[in-house]
């Protein structure tokens, strides 16, 4: 008990001796507040333009104000019913002085509803924040963002896997092909396609492209496409690597009994 009231005595010393602590407190939780109201002009009216922000997204790393806002505009667009949840806000402090500096740190627990798939999500949370001239100049955001899109995702997914045969001889012309301006960035980019993954198997000759889909109508739509209005006749391109031309690639995407573990 001693050791609680000691701690909550250094945190109102730390608070009554970082004057610029409480409003910052109130900027910070106005960054919360824009989440969960889904109001960007809110978010806009706390953070600088001159923001440096660590985003939570797997290998985004250190990003701008007009990264960040982007990445703002992704969670207001997709989720609802979000909350900040048992927050705990606590003063930062200067590393080098280790006196407390105007920062706010927070941890809390994020929750919310995915728009598309009504599914739910709860994850953990830390946030910092520092401030420059009334507004939030650098935050840190640290959670599991991939782990948080994934377990709202679809109950199930449309899957394709495409295979090609090609020798370890045209192996890497045929890559050079796929990571060429017409190949599988095009794919990506098409409507309906929300990502795809590609590898080469030595052993059986065998190129595989896995890829998800909106829908197998958009599929079916890219494919149409692909094959009799692409202006750069990419396929034509590629079967000449092929064993045994288009014959030697395949597609599969029936979905019966699928489960995502």
């Amino acid at each position: 008990m001693k050791k609680i009231i000691l701690i909550i005595g250094l945190l109102v010393m730390s608070c009554s001796n970082n004057p610029d602590y409480q409003n910052n407190l109130m900027l910070a939780k106005k960054w919360v507040q824009a989440f969960e109201t889904s109001n960007l002009d809110l978010w806009k009216e706390v953070v600088s333009e001159e923001l440096v922000d660590v985003a939570p997204m797997y290998g985004m790393g250190q990003v701008d104000y007009k990264t960040s806002l982007g990445v703002a505009e992704f969670y207001v667009q997709n989720y609802t019913n979000v909350k900040f949840e048992n927050q705990v806000w606590l003063p930062g402090i200067d590393t080098l002085t280790m006196k407390p500096d105007g920062s706010v740190r927070a941890y809390g627990t994020w929750t919310g509803t995915s728009k598309s798939t009504g599914r739910n999500f709860s994850l953990n949370s830390y946030h910092n924040f520092d401030f420059k001239d009334g507004k939030i100049s650098s935050t840190g955001e640290y959670f599991d963002a991939t782990g948080m899109v994934n377990s709202v995702g679809p109950a199930q997914r449309n899957v394709v896997v495409a295979t090609a045969k090609v020798s370890k001889k045209n192996i890497d012309k045929f890559q050079e092909l796929m990571d060429s301006d017409g190949g599988l960035s095009v794919t990506r980019n098409y409507d309906g396609c929300s990502h795809l993954e590609v590898f080469y198997n030595e052993e059986s000759s065998t190129y595989f492209i896995i890829e998800y889909w909106e829908s197998y109508e958009k599929y079916e739509a890219y494919l149409d496409w692909r094959f009799n209005k692409d202006p750069n006749k990419f396929t034509d391109k590629v079967w000449p690597y092929v064993i045994g031309g288009q014959k030697g690639f395949a597609a599969y995407f029936n979905n019966t009994k699928y489960k995502f573990f």
